[in-house]
């Protein structure tokens, strides 16, 4: 099947992006790349150059790579497997900052409340936030949760802050772990030390 020149040019130019691309990786990760030797000390040769070597660089692996198409192939599902990886992450994490950012707001209003009536902060205090992290995260402690949340609304001191998102962190890493391992598979392992 022939291809146009404008089809040639658009491949050559999602090459050229992925190589380009392959310059914002560690050299941790240059090394774990899924190509030969060769095209890895290039690839890393590519993180010392500036300005114009850089981009004759970028177009000497772009090359390589067209004219190596299962490197390309390979290097793409790499990148792609990566950035999900990535945007996984960031989206979990930005997820637990926003639940702990209401909670803190929860009991920043409780307060205000009890203040405004003379009256302490009811250890009970509402928190819409708190039981949807409770549907969310069974394993959490929510006392703690919710003890941790009333030292921050009357002191600001962020390592409150800091210790409510590292539990919520954890109790999310119970729940996938649970998620992933069958509740038979859990039962046969038994209690640690039988």
């Amino acid at each position: 099947m022939d291809i146009s020149r404008s089809e040639k040019k658009r491949q050559a130019v999602r090459v050229e992006k992925l190589a380009g691309e392959l310059a914002d990786l560690s050299p941790t990760e240059i090394r774990k790349l899924p190509v030969d030797d060769f095209l890895k000390q290039e690839i890393l040769a590519l993180l010392k150059l500036q300005a114009g070597a850089r981009k004759r660089q970028i177009k000497f692996i772009a090359k390589e790579l067209r004219e190596h198409e299962q490197m390309y192939h390979d290097l793409s599902a790499y990148l792609a497997q990566r950035k999900g990886s990535r945007i996984r992450e960031k989206d979990q994490f930005h997820e637990l900052e926003n639940l702990r950012q209401a909670i803190i707001t929860d009991a920043i209003s409780a307060l205000e409340e009890a203040r405004a009536q003379d009256l302490p902060l009811p250890a009970d205090w509402p928190s819409p936030s708190l039981e949807q992290v409770a549907l969310l995260f069974p394993t959490l402690d929510l006392e703690n949760i919710r003890v941790l949340a009333s030292r921050f609304a009357r002191t600001r001191k962020i390592a409150h802050s800091r210790e409510i998102f590292r539990q919520l962190k954890s109790a999310r890493e119970r729940k996938e772990y649970q998620d992933l391992v069958p509740p038979d598979a859990a039962k046969q392992a038994g209690p640690a030390g039988d």
